[in-house]
C-alpha cells in the first residue's frame, strides 16, 4: 500500500533468501546489479522519470538503491562476503547501458556497503578509471577489462597497461582482472563458442599471473 512496505517488503525478502543460502554455506555472494549502470546513461536515466531534471532523477533513484541495498547488507552474517557486478547488458553479444561511472561513483563506490566491484571496461561504453577514486576503504575492484562479447583476444600489452592505469586510483594489491561480464546472461548466450570461452578464462588466468604472479 505504501513505499516503505514495498521498501521493507523487498528487503525482507533479499534477507531472507540469502539466509537460507548462508545457513546451507554460502560465504560468497555477488549481486548482479543493472540498476547502477541504467543511471550512469544518461538517455536511459531519463526514462526513471522524464518529466523531471536528469541529475535530479539520478540522485533520487540512486540514492533509494543504496538505502535499500545498504538496507540488506547490513542485516546479513559478517563473515558472509557481498559483491556486486555493475552490469550494463549481455545479450547474444549486445549491450543496453553507456556512460562512464562518474554519475554514479559517489554513491556507489563511496557508499555501497559491498567487499568488492566487479566492473565493465573493455569498451570506451565504460569511461575511464578516474571514478574508482571515489571507491571507498578497503574494497575491491575487480576490472573487466576482458570482453565476453567477441571471440577476439584482446592485446595483452594493452590490458597490463589499463591494469596499471587503474592502480593510479586503487592499489594494484586491491585490484584483479576479469571478463567484463558473464558469457550467457540469457540462454542464448554471446556469439562465441564453448572452446572460445574457455581461451578468454585462460587469458585472463595468463595476464593475472604476469602482472599479480602466481598466488
Amino acid at each position: 500500500p505504501t513505499e516503505k512496505e514495498l521498501f521493507e517488503a523487498i528487503k525482507n525478502a533479499y534477507v531472507d533468501v540469502i539466509t537460507d543460502l548462508y545457513n546451507e554455506g554460502l560465504r560468497t555472494l555477488q549481486f548482479d546489479d543493472c540498476t547502477w549502470g541504467a543511471l550512469a546513461d544518461d538517455g536511459f536515466a531519463k526514462r526513471f522519470n522524464a518529466d523531471r531534471p536528469l541529475e535530479e532523477v539520478r540522485r533520487d533513484f540512486a540514492g533509494r538503491a543504496l538505502q535499500l541495498n545498504n538496507s540488506v547488507l547490513d542485516a546479513l552474517p559478517k563473515d558472509l562476503a557481498v559483491n556486486t557486478h555493475v552490469c550494463r547488458g549481455n545479450f547474444h553479444s549486445t549491450w543496453a547501458c553507456t556512460g562512464g561511472y562518474d554519475a554514479v561513483a559517489k554513491t556507489l563506490f563511496a557508499r555501497e556497503n559491498v567487499n568488492a566491484y566487479f566492473l565493465e571496461f573493455d569498451d570506451e561504453r565504460s569511461g575511464g578509471f578516474e571514478p574508482l577514486q571515489a571507491v571507498s576503504g578497503e574494497k575491491k575492484v575487480v576490472l573487466g577489462l576482458i570482453t565476453t562479447k567477441s571471440p577476439k583476444l584482446e592485446d595483452k600489452k594493452a590490458v597490463i597497461e589499463r591494469i596499471y592505469e587503474a592502480a593510479k586510483y586503487v592499489p594494484l594489491e586491491r585490484l584483479y582482472l576479469s571478463p567484463q561480464c558473464g558469457f550467457a546472461s540469457t540462454e542464448e548466450g554471446n556469439i562465441m563458442t564453448e572452446a572460445q570461452q574457455w581461451a578468454k578464462v585462460r587469458y585472463v588466468e595468463e595476464i593475472a599471473k604476469e602482472v599479480w604472479g602466481e598466488d
